[in-house]
This record gives C-alpha cells, structure tokens and sequence, in this order.
C-alpha cells in the first residue's frame, strides 16, 4: 500500500499536538520517494555501497568531481510529476548504485492525495516505457526521505519467489506427468481458476510418488538469486521473517533452514505406506485436513495475526510473492511486492519488480 500508513495511524489518533494553531497532520511534511529500476541493470555487486545525494545535507561531503551525473530522466519525471501531483516539490535524488536511483519529493501530509494507484497512471506507465524503467512510489513518514523505512516483520512466498522452481511441478516431473500439472500450476499463478480447488486437483495427481523425493529436491531445488543477502540484511536490522507458501511444508520447513527464517507456513501432504499398486512408502494424494489450506485468505491472516502477535503495525510489514495467490497478502502489507510476479499479478499488486536479484527489494527499505 503506497498511502503514508505510518501517517495514517496519526492522523486515527486526533490532533494531539498543535504547532502556530494547527494540528500535526495539518503542518507536518512527508515524503514521496520514487525509485527508479533500469529493466536492463546488473545484479547488484554490492550492498554497501555508499549512497550518494544530488542535494541536501550530503553535499558538504562531495565534490563536484565525485558526485555522480544525474539519469537524464529524472529531471523530465520531475516536471512530469509536478503536473500529476502540483502539491509535491523536488527536494533530491540519491544514486543507490551506478543502475538505481532514487528521487525524494515532498509535501504536507493533508494536502497529498492517495499515491496507491499512481503507478496505473497512464503517463506514468507511458514514461516507464519510453525511458525503460521500473518506478516503485512509496510514501514515507520523514520528510527529509533519508532515515530507514520503519520494518519489523517480512513474508515471502516460496516457489518462484525465495526459489526459482515450483515444486509442485517437480514433485510431478518425479513420475512423468510434469506438463500436465504445470499447466494447471500457471493458471492458478495467474489467477484464472481458484487456488484451492487447483491446489486439490494437482495433489491428487501426486498419488505414488515417492515420500523420499523430498531429499532428491533439497539437493536440486535452487534458491533465488539475492534471497539470502535480503534475509541476511533484514535480519541484521532485527526484522522477524518467514515463508508463506501455497507449496509443501517439507520445502518450506527447508528453507526456513537455509536462509534462517523465523517462520514457516505451508500446506501438508498425506503419505501412506506401501500397497498392491506402489509397494513403496509413497504421497496418498491428498491433503492433511488437519492442516488448513494456504489459501490467499490464510496468507493474508498469517501476516496479520504475526504482526499483532509480536505488537507489529501492518504499515512496518514487506510481503513479497509472484502468483495471484499473493495479491491479499501485498495488498495488506505496509509495502507489497509482486517480484517477477504473472502479467495479471503485476497489473493488481500494489508494487511491482522484475529484476535478477531479491537483493533490490533492499533498496526500497534501508
């Protein structure tokens, strides 16, 4: 959600404190940050490089022979988003590495309009495209846009987002009938047919494979390019993470493992011992029922029951995911990122990020 969610809580609160007569939401100013993705930039090479700003308190520290030349598109999106938002003024733009940008704009909190469906707007996404980039709006409590981004808590679903495969495909592929599961996997990603009912159907297509196929996936399944620096860089700044995952506990479970989550939530297979027809011990088909499904409903709760369990405000939550199956859960979270997300999913989420490395969601926060 891209309104000033921290701001809004103030503002449910009342005008508890004056300044000249008026209340704080009337003379308080906040920032509208807007980071600007190059689709065609690198991999981060590194996380720490130093920031550097094109004005403000920073330029004591720079020389004009140091300080990087600004995009040329950020003075044109300047003057375009000064027509779309006139209540907006330029304040600066920081260079977050040789690819990303990020540009501060600021005005007072009572005068900005709902910034949540910005990025639908047709001359934003006119000049994302004629500029080839990806623009992520959030709105942010500190005027000044430089303090970190208040965050406490992260869910991330699993298969295509925290790993690249989907395993229930490859839980198919073990018995030959990859396609035909795979087919039913991406219409659900995409939200064209229900989730749960897809979900049911495509396990009872899982009848007999092998219950020790979960050691032969832990040994190819591959983790997402920049998953580990993200959780690593989250955890280091005490946010409380996990997988919410409309896949299989014994992966998630794994992966909880790998990268050091908190957390992990995913749905439950039946198995059965050997019988006439797989003499082996094998998948049975179905569902635990003593399990709920991880449907989008559950994902959404399990953000917000997590959050109220440890006192976390939903406005200091990141969800990340890429499949319809995720749009409750962005949309509830104080930033909501489709990550390599399905067109349909792209076209709903609240943010969105294509990217080769989970690393950029980084940028967004500290």
């Amino acid at each position: 959600m891209l309104a000033p969610a921290p701001l809004t809580e103030v503002a449910r609160e009342g005008p508890k404190h004056e300044k000249n007569g008026k209340s704080l939401e009337q003379t308080r100013k906040v920032a509208l940050i807007a980071t600007f993705f190059p689709k065609s930039r690198l991999t981060p090479p590194n996380l720490n490089v130093q920031a550097t700003a094109s004005s403000g308190d920073r330029d004591q520290y720079e020389t004009k022979a140091t300080r990087p030349s600004l995009p040329s598109y950020v003075g044109t999106f300047t003057s375009l988003l000064a027509q779309l938002v006139p209540q907006l003024d330029y304040k600066s733009t920081q260079h977050l590495t040789s690819h990303i940008t990020q540009s501060t704009y600021t005005g007072l909190y009572q005068d900005l309009p709902d910034f949540s469906n910005i990025r639908h707007d047709a001359p934003i996404q006119d000049f994302e495209r004629r500029h080839g980039l990806e623009i992520i709006f959030d709105v942010h409590p500190n005027a000044s846009g430089h303090q970190q981004r208040p965050l406490l808590l992260a869910l991330f679903d699993m298969d295509s987002t925290l790993i690249n495969e989907e395993v229930i495909d490859e839980l198919a592929r073990s018995i030959g009938i990859s396609d035909a599961v795979s087919a039913i996997t991406a219409r659900a990603m995409n939200g064209d047919i229900d989730f749960a009912t897809s979900l049911s159907e495509r396990v009872a297509m899982l009848k007999g494979v092998r219950t020790n196929v979960w050691e032969d996936l832990k040994k190819t399944v591959t983790i997402a390019t920049g998953a580990r620096e993200l959780v690593s860089g989250l955890k280091k700044k005490g946010v409380l993470t996990g997988v919410v995952s409309g896949g299989f506990i014994p992966m998630a479970e794994w992966l909880k493992g790998e990268l050091g989550l908190d957390v992990a939530v995913a749905n439950h297979l039946l198995e059965e011992g050997p019988t006439a027809d797989f003499p082996y011990p094998h998948l049975s088909g179905l569902l635990d029922s003593n399990y709920p499904v991880v449907t989008p409903e559950l994902k959404r709760e399990t953000l917000r029951s997590l959050a109220a369990d440890h006192a976390i405000p939903l406005s200091e939550t990141l969800a990340v995911g890429d499949g319809s199956n995720d749009l409750l859960m962005l949309g509830t979270a104080g930033l909501g990122i489709a990550w390599n997300a399905k067109e349909k999913v792209q076209t709903r989420a609240p943010m969105r990020l294509n990217g080769n490395s989970l690393a950029d969601v980084l940028y967004l926060i500290f």
